[in-house]
């Protein structure tokens, strides 16, 4: 039931809401570029997300969520994007460990 109180919030945060949501369409031409935009976006994310106390009680908590959530990859195309891991940081055994 966790999970999916969570599943929802970061649902409203992903599809927009007072808060950024992580552009995952835009090419960045070096890692520093894109890992830059990343961490803009998750600054203001931050605080909606503190908005669930059952899940982060810290900015510290937040950050590292943010950080494991959304990564910079190369694609085929030789750009950077950022890239959604929501789903698979929830189900990770460091979320789990952490929300216990």
């Amino acid at each position: 039931m966790m999970k999916i109180g969570i599943l929802i919030g970061l649902g409203a945060l992903v599809t927009g809401t007072a808060a950024a949501a992580h552009d995952t369409e835009t090419p960045y031409a070096s890692r520093g570029a894109c890992e830059a935009a990343s961490a803009a976006t998750s600054n203001d994310e931050q605080d909606f997300l503190l908005g669930f106390p059952e899940f982060f009680s810290t900015t510290g908590e937040v950050a590292s969520f943010l950080t494991r959530a959304w990564t910079c990859d190369r694609a085929g195309d030789g750009q950077y994007y950022i890239v959604d891991h929501v789903e698979e940081v929830l189900n990770s055994d460091w979320f789990a460990q952490r929300n216990h």
